[in-house]
Formats: structure tokens, C-alpha cells, sequence
């Protein structure tokens, strides 16, 4: 088997932060469907990977690597402290358009999209053309699930907005193609104290990216309970989204 050195090397894959090779997975390359078992033996590589590199910052790294086209979002998980993406590492792949990589981090960070069409001065629909257009490049478009946390941590950090100190990044291998996982910790939402217990930990669900009907089945509540949630916690924020509330969760300290 060859070192991780010999490993890098051999693939010919340079990104400005060097992360580290740190594990072998004996499990073929990213075709199919995503494993859903944390047993399965590419999560145990990449967890193994993430566990063995060091607590960097780097999330701002890993988006500047994604608008260029060099690493594609494949599949995440949740385990009892943190959130986990794993992303294909691949330099084939075409840069995103400047300008449609600039909207789609502001509608990261939170922003309305009618706010960032008036700045821009183009109309909503070409502004949610451009950010579609590059979910879409990204391919994100047709998930059924919202954007990874990690991911949307990682636009925000590239905008100077969000700080996850203690985010983790890390390469490793699958028989021949190299995979990096980025990992951050579940937010703590007690930090957010305008909230209820009970807005807390809707908070945190929606942050982590549960949907109202996953929510009310694990709080035992009605989907309408959750909605009238939702609705309070952003009252009490004074924000609109997820994404906003991702960011207000950043900026309270949830992720340290």
C-alpha cells in the first residue's frame, strides 16, 4: 500500500491550505447512492481522517476550492456532537461564474434575495436565476434535503461572517480517488437566550437541517407547533430563514 505522501502525489491534487493524507478506505470510488451507515467502511475512513487532523479553521479554504471547481459535495452525517461532509475531489470540474458565486453566498449569509437584486440592480427572478444556476453547477439543485450545514459555515466563512474555531478538514482516500471531509460541531443554541428551551431546540433542529414534519415527529408535537416555532424564533432574532439563523447562531458563539 503506498504512503500518504506517495498518495498525494501520485494524484496530482495542490489546494492552498495542503490539508493531510491521514487514512486509507478499502472501498471503491464514489458511485451509487451515499452509504447511510456510519459503519460502512468509507464513513469509518473519512471519521478516522477527521478525528486524526488537527482543529483549523479552514472552512473558507474548502469554499474557495468548491468555486473552483475542485471539490463536489457527495454526501453528510450526523454523530452525536458533529456534523460531517464529505466532498469528491476532483479538478475537472469548471470554476463557478464570479458573479453567480458572489449571489449565492449572499444568499448563504442569510440575505433576502429581493435585498441583494435592489444592491445589485437586477431583478429577483435574475437573481434567483444565479443562484439556482450554480446549485445547479454545484450539483445541489435536486437535493431533497437542505445544504449541508458544513457547507453553508463554509460560505459564510469565506465572507468573513462565520468563525467555527474548532472545524476540522481532512483528505483520504478511496482506491484511487481522493475524498476530503469537512466537520463541524452541532450547534449549541443555549447560547441564543431571547428563546424559549423549546425554540432552542427547534433552533438547533432547523440549523442541523430538519425538516417542520422531522421535527414534530422527534418532539412528539404537531407540524403546526413547529411552524408557530419557527415563526417566533425568527420574530425574536429578527432574521428570515435558515441561513440567517445559521449566521445569528454563528455570530452568538454556537459553534465554539
Amino acid at each position: 500500500m503506498p504512503s500518504a505522501s506517495q498518495v498525494a502525489v501520485a494524484h496530482d491534487y495542490s489546494t492552498p491550505w495542503n490539508p493531510p493524507l491521514l487514512a486509507l478506505a478499502p472501498v471503491g470510488p464514489f458511485d451509487g447512492p451515499p452509504p447511510g451507515d456510519l459503519n460502512d467502511p468509507l464513513w469509518r475512513a473519512a471519521l478516522k481522517a477527521a478525528e486524526a487532523g488537527a482543529l483549523q479553521n479552514q472552512l473558507s479554504a474548502v469554499w474557495d476550492d468548491l468555486v473552483r471547481g475542485r471539490l463536489r459535495p457527495w454526501c453528510e452525517a450526523t454523530t452525536r456532537d458533529r456534523i460531517h461532509l464529505i466532498a469528491c475531489l476532483n479538478r475537472s470540474h469548471p470554476s463557478l461564474n464570479h458573479n453567480d458565486a458572489a449571489v449565492l453566498v449572499r444568499v448563504l449569509c442569510g440575505e433576502p434575495q429581493k435585498v441583494i437584486a435592489s444592491e445589485l440592480g437586477i431583478a429577483t427572478s435574475t437573481t434567483s436565476g444565479r443562484y439556482l444556476r450554480t446549485l445547479n453547477q454545484l450539483e445541489l439543485v435536486d437535493r431533497t434535503l437542505p445544504l449541508p450545514l458544513p457547507l453553508v459555515l463554509a460560505a459564510q466563512s469565506s465572507a468573513g461572517i462565520a468563525s467555527v474555531p474548532s472545524a476540522r478538514t481532512a483528505i483520504f482516500e478511496l482506491r484511487g480517488q481522493l475524498a476530503l471531509i469537512a466537520t463541524v460541531p452541532r450547534p449549541v443554541t443555549a447560547h441564543m437566550t431571547s428563546l424559549t428551551p423549546a425554540e432552542q431546540e427547534v433552533a438547533r433542529c432547523l440549523i442541523e437541517g430538519d425538516c417542520r414534519t422531522a421535527i414534530a415527529r422527534r418532539r412528539e408535537t404537531s407540524v403546526h407547533t413547529v411552524a408557530r416555532q419557527f415563526s417566533s424564533v425568527f420574530t425574536s432574532l429578527r432574521i428570515g430563514g435558515r441561513y440567517a439563523l445559521i449566521r445569528r447562531a454563528a455570530e452568538l458563539g454556537c459553534f465554539s
